[in-house]
C-alpha cells in the first residue's frame, strides 16, 4: 500500500478559506533604509494593517440538552470540554493542517518495551481539578477501578476491554475476580502500568485507553455514591462537576445552556494549543431554529441541510466532513418470511436500491455508498503515513464489483422467484417514526422495488417505529427489512466490525455467521495480523466482501454533513481531520459577530 502524508490525502475533501490582506508596517512607521526615497519610488498606495481583534472571544455553539457530565455513564466523547486525558488528539497549532497526538495529563506519550502488552504511563506533576484538588497516578487507578465496578455497571466500562483488553478487566466488571488481579497498576504518585490480555499498536492504546478515559474526582465521585454503592450523581449538576481538561464547567442550565471558560492552569493552554476565552452552547433541538439563529449572527456553526445546502455549499464558509459511518438498512436472512432466506433475494434487494436517487433527491448532501466501509475510514498510521481505506485499490474493486445495478437486481429476484414456486412475496420494510426523510427514503424503496420486480410478483409494506424500538426488534430477529447504522471507529475499523462476529453480544439478527470473517476480525484486532497493514486492509475488504455477498446489510448513503461557520471564526485547520474535524478546542475569533449574509 502506498504511504502518503495526512495532509495530501486530505486535500480532496477540503474548503480552502481564501484571505488577503497588506503587509503590516513596522509600528515607527518606517519601511526599512531610506524612509525619504522609498517614499519617493512607491507608486502602490498603502493600506494600513488590519487591526488585531481585542474583543471577547466566546465561541457560540449549539448542542442538544445534556443529562448528565459523568463520563463514565455519558457516550459522546466530544461533549466533554471539560475534560483531560492521557494523550490528546489536537490540530499542529503552527496551522500545518495535521493531526498529532501530544502527551496531555501523561508526561510523554506513553510507551511499551515488550510488543504493545505492558504499557508505562507517566502522569504530569502539577495537575490539579479545577477545585485545586491535585491529579495524579491514583488518580487514574481510582477512575478505571470505578469504570469496571461491577455494582455501578456503568455505560463506558468497554473501553478497558474493548478496544485495548486491559487484563481481567472484563472479569472484574463481571465479577469474577477482584480488583488486585486486573492489569492496572500504581507504580508511585505519577506513574501507571498498563498490562492488556492482547498486544496493541501505539495507535489503537493512544486513540482508547489514553483518549477514552477521562478522570473523575475521588472525593466528589465517593460523596455522591448511594448507599449500597450501585450508583452515583456524579456530574448530575454544576456543583457536583469538577473539571480537569482545557475548558472549565461554569453555567449549566439542564434546559437551557452550559458555559465552559479556559483553564489558564491546562498544560496544552498554557503550550498555546486553546486561543478562546470561553465557548458556550444553547440547548437546541430544532435545526430550524439553529438555522435561524446562525443567520441572524448569534450562533457560530450550523449544519447544512435541505435548500440551505443548496444555496450555501459552495460558500467558502461552508465546510464538509466525512462521517465514518453509513446508513442502510438490515436484512433479516433469519427471517421466518420464506423469501428473506434466499441469498439471491437479498441480493436482489442490494443491487435495485436506488441509493444514488434517494442521496440527491432525498438527503441532497449524503453521498450515496454502496459499501459498508466508509470514505472516512482510515488505514495505516495518520502521522508516519496512510491512507482512506476506500482510496486503496482493494476497496475500489469492492465497490466496482457491488455497484447499483437495476438488470442484475431483477435477474436475481427473477431466479429467486422461480425458486419460490412462482408464489408472489411480501416483505416488510421499518423506517424511524417521526423522520420524514427517512418516511420518503422508505416509499422510493418500495416503488423503485414493485416496478422493477413487478407488482404481481413482489409488496413492500411499509412500517414507522421509534428508533429504540426498531432496533430492539432487530435483536429480537422479528423483522425482515429494517433502517439502521451500526458505528465505525476512524482508526480500528476491524475493531467495529465485531457486530458482525458470531458471539457479538448485542447481535442484530440477520442470519450472518461466518468462521472466515470471525477470525478475520479476531487477526486484525488482536492476532497475527495486528501489525500488518497491507494484511489487514486485504483483511477488511474480505469482511466487507463477505457481508455484500451474504446481503446482511444494504449500505445506502453516507451521512456527510457541511457545517457552515461564522466570518468570525478561524479553524485551527483547514482540512477536515480524522477524529477531531476541525479541532473544535482550538478555533479562535478574530472579529466581531454580525449576520450572516
Amino acid at each position: 500500500m502506498t504511504k502518503k502524508r495526512l495532509v495530501a490525502l486530505l486535500a480532496a475533501c477540503m474548503m480552502m478559506l481564501s484571505a488577503c490582506g497588506a503587509p503590516q508596517a513596522p509600528a515607527d512607521g518606517s519601511v526599512g533604509g531610506d524612509t525619504q526615497s522609498a517614499q519617493t519610488e512607491t507608486t502602490e498606495e498603502e493600506v494600513p494593517a488590519e487591526e488585531e481583534y481585542t474583543g471577547p472571544k466566546d465561541y457560540q455553539g449549539w448542542t442538544t440538552s445534556m443529562a448528565t457530565f459523568n463520563p463514565q455513564m455519558y457516550t459522546n466523547s466530544k461533549t466533554f470540554l471539560n475534560q483531560g486525558t492521557l494523550v490528546a488528539m489536537v490540530a499542529d497549532k503552527e496551522g500545518n493542517n495535521t493531526l498529532q497526538f501530544v502527551p496531555y495529563h501523561a508526561a510523554e506519550l506513553p510507551t511499551t518495551s515488550d510488543g504493545g502488552t505492558t504499557w508505562n504511563i507517566k502522569i504530569r506533576e502539577g495537575l490539579k481539578w479545577s477545585d485545586g484538588t491535585p491529579i495524579d497516578a491514583g488518580t487514574y487507578e481510582y477512575t478505571m477501578r470505578m469504570l469496571v465496578d461491577p455494582k455501578l455497571v456503568n455505560k463506558n466500562a468497554t473501553y478497558m476491554f474493548d478496544t485495548c483488553v486491559v487484563k481481567n478487566a472484563k472479569e472484574y466488571f463481571s465479577g469474577e475476580c477482584t480488583w488486585e488481579e486486573v492489569g492496572v497498576k500504581q507504580l508511585g504518585d505519577y506513574e501507571l502500568e498498563i498490562t492488556l490480555q492482547y498486544p496493541a499498536t501505539e495507535l489503537d492504546f493512544y486513540t482508547t485507553i489514553c483518549s477514552l478515559i477521562w478522570p473523575v474526582q475521588e472525593e466528589m465521585y465517593e460523596k455522591c455514591m448511594n448507599a449500597d454503592r450501585t450508583s452515583t450523581t456524579y456530574g448530575t449538576s454544576l456543583e457536583t462537576t469538577p473539571s480537569s481538561g482545557m475548558f472549565i464547567l461554569t453555567e449549566w442550565i439542564t434546559d437551557g445552556h452550559d458555559k465552559f471558560v479556559r483553564n489558564d492552569d491546562d498544560p496544552l493552554v498554557k503550550e498555546g494549543y486553546v486561543k478562546l476565552d470561553s465557548m458556550t452552547r444553547r440547548y437546541i433541538s430544532q435545526n430550524a431554529t439553529r438555522a435561524e439563529m446562525f443567520f441572524k449572527g448569534e450562533l457560530d456553526n450550523h449544519s447544512l441541510t435541505g435548500d440551505d445546502y443548496i444555496q450555501y455549499k459552495n460558500d467558502p464558509r461552508a465546510y464538509p466532513t466525512i462521517s465514518p459511518n453509513v446508513w442502510g438498512y438490515f436484512v433479516n436472512g433469519a427471517s421466518k418470511n420464506p423469501i428473506m432466506q434466499n441469498k439471491d433475494f437479498r441480493n436482489a434487494l442490494y443491487f435495485a436500491t436506488p441509493r444514488e436517487n434517494i442521496a440527491e433527491d432525498v438527503y441532497k448532501l449524503y453521498p450515496a455508498a454502496p459499501y459498508i466501509v466508509s470514505t472516512g475510514i482510515y488505514v495505516g498510521d495518520p502521522i508516519s503515513g496512510g491512507e482512506y481505506y476506500r482510496d486503496t485499490e482493494q476497496a475500489k474493486a469492492i465497490t466496482e464489483k457491488y455497484a447499483t445495478n437495476p438488470e442484475k437486481a431483477k435477474e436475481l429476484f427473477d431466479k429467486a422467484y422461480e425458486a419460490n414456486g412462482g408464489t408472489p412475496v411480501s416483505v416488510e420494510y421499518i423506517y424511524f417514526e417521526g423522520q420524514e426523510g427517512q418516511k420518503r427514503q422508505a416509499e422510493i424503496l418500495q416503488e423503485t422495488f414493485e416496478n422493477l420486480f413487478g407488482k404481481d410478483r413482489f409488496t413492500l409494506t411499509l412500517r414507522a417505529m421509534p428508533p429504540a424500538s426498531a432496533y430492539d426488534v432487530y435483536r429480537s430477529g422479528e423483522y425482515d427489512l429494517g433502517l439502521g447504522v451500526r458505528l465505525a471507529n476512524v482508526f480500528n475499523p476491524w475493531a467495529t466490525m465485531n457486530v458482525w462476529t458470531t458471539d457479538y453480544a448485542d447481535k442484530y439478527i440477520t442470519g450472518f455467521q461466518s468462521e472466515e470473517f470471525d477470525k478475520l476480525q479476531f487477526d486484525c484486532v488482536y492476532g497475527e495480523l495486528v501489525n500488518d497493514v497491507e494484511g489487514k486492509v486485504d483483511a477488511l475488504a474480505r469482511m466487507e466482501e463477505l457481508l455484500l455477498d451474504y446481503g446482511a446489510f444494504v449500505p445506502v448513503m453516507q451521512n456527510d454533513n457541511t457545517v457552515m461557520y461564522s466570518d468570525r471564526v478561524s479553524l485551527a485547520t483547514q482540512e477536515y481531520l480524522p477524529f477531531i474535524g476541525y479541532a473544535e478546542n482550538q478555533y479562535d475569533i478574530t472579529a466581531a459577530a454580525s449576520a450572516i449574509a
